[in-house]
């Protein structure tokens, strides 16, 4: 078996491996008061980092309730139907993100929107480092190409360094600068990422590369590069 095979067979055994271990499905309404404890844990960890972002109540739980509402609430759950993880895929348009300092690499509007926005991504303290925000981006690029969108557009604190890593290690190009509609946050400067979605014509061969990477990042979370750490966006 050549080098390009032995790489392929890897990638679909962790892939499957990955998939038994844990899942991104819909939020319930029974995932609320779960899901407010998940994004407790990412506000905390902002904290930790010096990060001002989501520290005067955002996302509330009526913010939740809505996610809910519209469907675009998910949750990661393992295998023993813990919640791990959560975040928000909407591909119904982000009016935020209309205005840019910069340019994005496409040139849809929330008008007539052709791209998935990731927000309130947050991940259990008790699991960080293990792969779930990487876990996370990959399903949401899944769930987002077969909806048809052409691309993935995301939006974190210019502070999240961690989050950043991250996102540039998945192929997300920074874009440019989006503000805030929230008064809320005292900062309302983030820096906006975007990546292309490139068909994959065989077994979603391009997920599949990206949930190798979550595996590593599971195998080999203390080196620096391949575990996103508290994973908040």
């Amino acid at each position: 078996m050549g080098a390009d095979a032995s790489m392929s067979a890897l990638t679909a055994r962790a892939c499957q491996a990955n998939s038994a271990r844990r899942t991104l499905r819909p939020t319930t309404s029974a995932d609320i008061a779960r899901v407010m404890e998940i994004l407790a844990d990412g506000r905390a960890s902002l904290a930790d980092l010096g990060i001002d972002q989501w520290q005067n109540g955002y996302p509330n739980r009526e913010m939740v309730e809505d996610d809910v509402a519209r469907g675009i609430g998910y949750v990661v759950e393992d295998g023993r139907g813990r919640l791990l993880a959560t975040c928000a895929i909407d591909l119904g348009g982000e009016p935020t993100y209309d205005a840019i300092d910069g340019a994005w690499l496409t040139t849809s509007t929330s008008y007539e929107p052709r791209y998935a926005a990731i927000h309130r991504v947050a991940v259990s303290r008790d699991v960080l480092r293990g792969g779930l925000g990487r876990f996370m981006f990959c399903e949401a690029e899944r769930i987002a190409r077969s909806r048809g969108a052409e691309s993935v557009r995301v939006d974190t604190h210019s502070g999240n360094v961690r989050m950043r890593a991250l996102l540039e290690s998945l192929g997300y190009r920074e874009c440019g600068i989006i503000f805030l509609d929230n008064p809320n946050e005292a900062t309302p400067e983030r820096v906006a990422f975007e990546k292309l979605l490139e068909r994959a014509p065989v077994g979603d061969a391009l997920t599949e590369e990206a949930c190798l990477w979550g595996k590593l990042a599971e195998d080999a979370s203390s080196q620096e590069g391949l575990a996103e750490g508290e994973c908040v966006l």
